[in-house]
């Protein structure tokens, strides 16, 4: 009987979390946070980034990473990911020779989050580095050519964590 009380806490626990992960579909989020860094490049007669696996890698792994910590710091205590660097070559992204990183969290709603909700979001997001000058300054910098965005979701504080990388090869 302990056994299957345990067994139905747990399948009922991972169904709560499975919904609560369908809540922001960060895929789209990231496109629409992604849109906004390029169009105000565009603007300011800067390339569009491209986007790039590596980084990806390495800003989805230290969204977890500030998320758990509830930290936000550029550095990890993993030596192999200490740095933004470090963590794009422990990603196999060799060829980057200049790294840039923009951390951020902000307040979420325990919510389903519509296409319009999104929209909101992801222009809080953006506009919290724009109006920052050293994330501005990664945002425009011209000598990056490649970026990618990692989320963390973490629902028990209601935050998001995001990670946004800058790299030049």
């Amino acid at each position: 009987m302990k056994t299957q009380i345990t067994l139905l806490l747990l399948l009922l626990s991972s169904l709560s979390f499975s919904q609560n992960q369908n809540k922001i579909d960060v895929e789209k989020l990231k496109k629409k946070v992604y849109q906004l860094v390029n169009e105000e490049r565009s603007n300011n007669d800067r390339k569009v980034l491209g986007l790039d696996a590596h980084l990806r890698e390495a800003a989805d792994d230290h969204a977890k990473y500030i998320a758990k910590t509830q930290t936000l710091s550029h550095e990890q205590t993993d030596a192999k990911k200490k740095n933004p660097k470090d963590r794009v070559y422990f990603y196999r992204g060799n060829s980057f020779v200049l790294v840039g990183e923009n951390l951020l969290f902000t307040g979420i709603k325990n919510q389903t989050y519509s296409e319009e909700d999104l929209d909101i979001l992801a222009l809080k997001m953006f506009n919290m580095w724009k109006k920052s000058p050293n994330h501005y300054k990664n945002i425009s910098e011209t000598k990056y050519n490649f970026t990618a965005i990692g989320f963390s979701i973490d629902w028990e504080n209601k935050k998001i964590y995001a990670v946004q990388l800058f790299g030049a090869k």
